[in-house]
């Protein structure tokens, strides 16, 4: 299966913004590791600190 020709079948252009559909497929992959990433972390409770001594 050829990605390209489904796209322009169904939307008849491979280019949005001046830009390649390629670029923007790659930013939506970073952008949705970048967000997952920060749910991980931002859910991680911290480790209690030991008393000190």
């Amino acid at each position: 299966m050829n990605w390209k020709e489904l796209w322009m079948t169904l939307f008849g252009t491979c280019e949005w913004l001046g830009l390649n559909m390629g670029f923007w497929v790659s930013m939506a992959a970073v952008l949705l590791i970048v967000i997952l990433m920060n749910v991980v972390f931002w859910g991680i409770k911290p480790k209690s600190e030991l008393p000190s001594t």
